[in-house]
């Protein structure tokens, strides 16, 4: 199965597609052997303030990291983007 989904992920264009805001890429393979494909993009999304009810749309930034056997996605929005970065940069 990780040959197929290698083989899958390399064959992906690393170039920013025309109309793309902002994306960064990353393909590598992690401690235990496996390869993964990280996509950091810019996008907007739409949230509910728990407090007042009032919806919004906000400029927001989608995670989806994805390996031979998982997938995992979220968007957050570039508040929350930021401290998790400041958050990372803090344990590496």
């Amino acid at each position: 199965m990780a040959e197929k989904y290698e083989e899958s992920v390399m064959a992906m264009p690393m170039e920013q597609k025309r109309g793309d805001k902002g994306v960064a890429t990353s393909i590598f393979t992690n401690e235990i052997g496996n390869p993964i494909r990280v996509r950091v993009e810019e996008t907007q999304d739409t949230g509910t303030n728990a407090k007042t009810q009032k919806r919004s749309t906000f400029n927001a930034v989608k995670i989806v990291i994805e390996g031979p056997t998982s997938i995992s996605e979220n968007t957050l929005t570039r508040q929350e983007a930021f401290e998790l970065l400041r958050c990372l940069q803090q344990m590496f």
